[in-house]
C-alpha cells in the first residue's frame, strides 16, 4: 500500500485492472484512494482477495 502512490504512473487506465490482498479491505482501500485522488474509473478489487480466491477459484494457489 505504501508504494502506490509513488507508482501511479505504472497502472493502466487503458485497461481493466483488478487489485488484490489477502483478503480484499487493503486494495479496497487503494481503489478507493485512486479514484477519488486520481480519477481512476477502471479499477475493480478481487473480493474476498487471495484468501477467497483460493477456497472458491483455484484451491492450488497458495493462502498467505
Amino acid at each position: 500500500m505504501s508504494e502506490v502512490p509513488y507508482n501511479i504512473d505504472k497502472i493502466s487506465r487503458e485497461k481493466k485492472v483488478v487489485v488484490h490482498c489477502r483478503s480484499g479491505a487493503r486494495s479496497a482501500d487503494i481503489i478507493r484512494y485512486l479514484e477519488l485522488r486520481h480519477d481512476f474509473d477502471n479499477l475493480y478489487n478481487l473480493e474476498g482477495g487471495i484468501l477467497a480466491w483460493s477456497d472458491q477459484i483455484d484451491p492450488t494457489m497458495p493462502k498467505y
